[in-house]
């Protein structure tokens, strides 16, 4: 039996890194006594397989993950069961069984949204906010210079970024990002806020900023849906 199944990651388990994720929902499973199927070989893994995986930090709002169990369980005692023994910041949204042939969720997710809290340095007019934007999405090209183990890389940004909102509240400005995600790479909420600052100077306080992936989608032809909604046509 395989099962596509959402849920949160949010406060304290934000913290959680994606490789200790993956051991987080095995114990949890073992532990709920539901025998998972393991992969053939001489090094047999459990068949659990998620979607683009979160930087440490950020939170998500609908993540998605598969997971393969060894026997036809009623899918409800199966949430519950897991559920109980995944810590807080962790929780079952919604839960499918899955047919044969569908795909895994790295083959069908392509998109991502983001709400990203961050502080202003300075004050910021709402129109100011707005010409920023604008001017930044104008943009042909963002080249941003990302750091990775083979030292410094230029990357064009711009292409990923489909589309960015801004709003001031108070002393902070919320953003709301969409972006596009694949095997090619992505680009980071902080990236693109880091070049809105500098490309188009505007004071953000990139050392407080609170980031969370609303959603994780697949997009065809401009329109979102979930990996939910893929299974019923």
């Amino acid at each position: 039996m395989r099962l596509r199944i959402a849920y949160t990651k949010v406060e304290d388990a934000r913290y959680i890194a994606h490789l200790d994720l993956t051991r987080v929902f095995e114990r949890a499973v073992r532990r709920a006594g539901i025998a998972m199927s393991y992969t053939e070989g001489f090094n047999p893994r459990p068949k659990i397989s998620f979607g683009f995986a979160l930087a440490v930090g950020t939170e998500g709002e609908r993540e998605y993950v598969d997971i393969d169990i060894q026997r036809e369980l009623d899918l409800g005692e199966v949430l519950g069961r897991i559920q109980e023994q995944l810590p807080p910041g962790i929780r079952l949204l919604q839960g499918r069984a899955l047919t044969q042939g569908v795909k895994p969720l790295m083959a069908v997710l392509n998109a991502a949204s983001y709400r990203i809290r961050i502080l202003m340095a300075l004050p910021i007019l709402p129109e100011r906010l707005q010409e920023a934007v604008s001017l930044w999405l104008a943009r042909e090209h963002v080249i941003y210079l990302r750091y990775t183990k083979k030292g410094p890389t230029e990357k064009d940004i711009r292409p990923w970024v489909k589309r960015m909102e801004g709003e001031i509240h108070g002393d902070e400005i919320i953003f709301e990002l969409e972006v596009e995600m694949g095997n090619a790479g992505s680009v980071r909420p902080e990236e693109v806020l880091a070049s809105l600052r500098e490309l188009e100077n505007l004071p953000l306080d990139l050392e407080e900023l609170h980031v969370r992936r609303t959603g994780v989608h697949v997009n065809y032809q401009g329109e979102n849906s979930s990996p939910f909604e893929q299974l019923d046509e």
